[in-house]
């Protein structure tokens, strides 16, 4: 899988820009703030339909302009190859265009491209509020399970309707009997998404694991739990995972009345990370901590390849300058020459000469690029 060709109109700094990438390896290089980090987001959310950045796409419009656009022609081995279309409105909602055809859906979009992307962000995942982990686990499920998308939108919209419900109920005091409607649409969609969480997590750990061994000379041992807040088995089918949500919902029922909240569901569960059995989050020292992103986004990639049949593109977001040569090797050996890779850097002496040699390098100054 690679990307043969990208657009992007009035996308955070850039103007207007048309980028020919190489298959292999491409290098953008350049001072701070000059428009290298907004390539990658765009990749990113040409494969998620989000930036991995902000919450809010109207951050991603330039400055003065009512509308974004960002696009991208992909190769695909497994697939037909196919274009990709964003826009971006700050009056209208996002639109999305698979081969120059709108569709309703903006789901439909995602996993079309597969992307990885390692960025300074990544240290939130271990030692951010749960939230951040959340947000990582439907950011890279999504792309790797068509039917996550769909549940993760149905819960979102049926735990918004429930949680409206509970607190009326808290405000008057009767009418429960209604919840149970939303109860059956809730445990529906997060069933899906707890059975689906938890086969990524189980993977992922393992892959991770074993290159978190490679990259500490084997001192040290990570281990990667999912800790749903409703308890899910490797052997559970999605239907014994909902009934068991319906009976975790009933049992604190008079919690969530009381509290006007939905106590319990996949918006409520976290990840851990332990080195050494400790948590890393709490015990971790910064550099253990980035370690263990650094493993966690190296197993991805296998993971998004065992997963879909061809490897992600993958965008390394000015990372390579905090990495130490063991790290730096690491990730050498498992992107260049295997994926197509976006790197992103101040200078060239961040990569050797080989690399460099094999290179497509780009210079990127005031929102401009323009092949070295």
């Amino acid at each position: 899988m690679h990307i043969r060709e990208i657009q992007l109109n009035n996308f955070r700094n850039y103007a207007s820009q048309r980028i020919e990438p190489g298959p292999a390896i491409n290098i953008f290089v350049g001072p701070n703030a000059q428009g290298k980090s907004n390539l990658l987001e765009a990749v990113y959310l040409l494969a998620t339909t989000k930036s991995h950045r902000t919450n809010r796409d109207t951050d991603l419009i330039r400055v003065g302009e009512d509308t974004a656009r960002a696009y991208a022609d992909v190769v695909r081995e497994e697939q037909n190859d196919i274009k990709i279309e964003v826009i971006l409105s700050r009056l209208e909602k996002k639109i999305v265009r698979l081969n120059k055809v709108r569709h309703s859906k903006i789901a439909d979009a995602i996993g079309q491209l597969n992307a990885v992307i390692f960025s300074a962000e990544d240290l939130e995942m271990i030692k951010g509020d749960p939230s951040e982990r959340r947000r990582f686990l439907n950011l890279e499920v999504s792309q790797l399970r068509g039917e996550y998308v769909y549940a993760l939108g149905g819960y979102k919209r049926a735990l918004e309707q429930r949680n409206a419900l509970l607190k009326t109920l808290k405000a008057h005091g009767h009418g429960a009997e209604t919840l149970s409607i939303w109860d059956e649409q809730l445990t529906g969609f997060g069933s899906i998404m707890l059975k689906a969480r938890f086969d990524f997590i189980t993977h992922l750990a393992e892959i991770a694991s074993r290159i978190h061994s490679q990259l500490t000379g084997g001192v040290e041992e990570l281990e990667i739990q999912y800790e749903p807040s409703v308890s899910v088995n490797e052997t559970d089918t999605v239907e014994e995972v909902a009934d068991r949500f319906k009976n975790d919902l009933l049992e604190c029922r008079q919690q969530e009345l009381a509290r006007g909240i939905t106590v319990r569901g996949p918006h409520r569960d976290d990840i851990s990370f332990r080195i050494n059995g400790m948590d890393a989050r709490y015990f971790g020292s910064q550099g253990q901590q980035r370690t263990t992103a650094l493993a966690v986004k190296l197993a991805e990639i296998q993971l998004a390849e065992d997963m879909v049949g061809e490897p992600p593109v993958v965008l390394l977001d000015d990372v390579m300058a905090e990495l130490d040569e063991r790290r730096r090797s690491h990730v050498f050996d498992l992107t260049f020459g295997k994926c197509q890779t976006f790197a992103t850097a101040t200078g060239l002496d961040e990569f050797s000469n080989e690399i460099i040699s094999d290179s497509a390098v780009f210079n990127v100054s005031s929102g401009e690029v323009a092949r070295a």
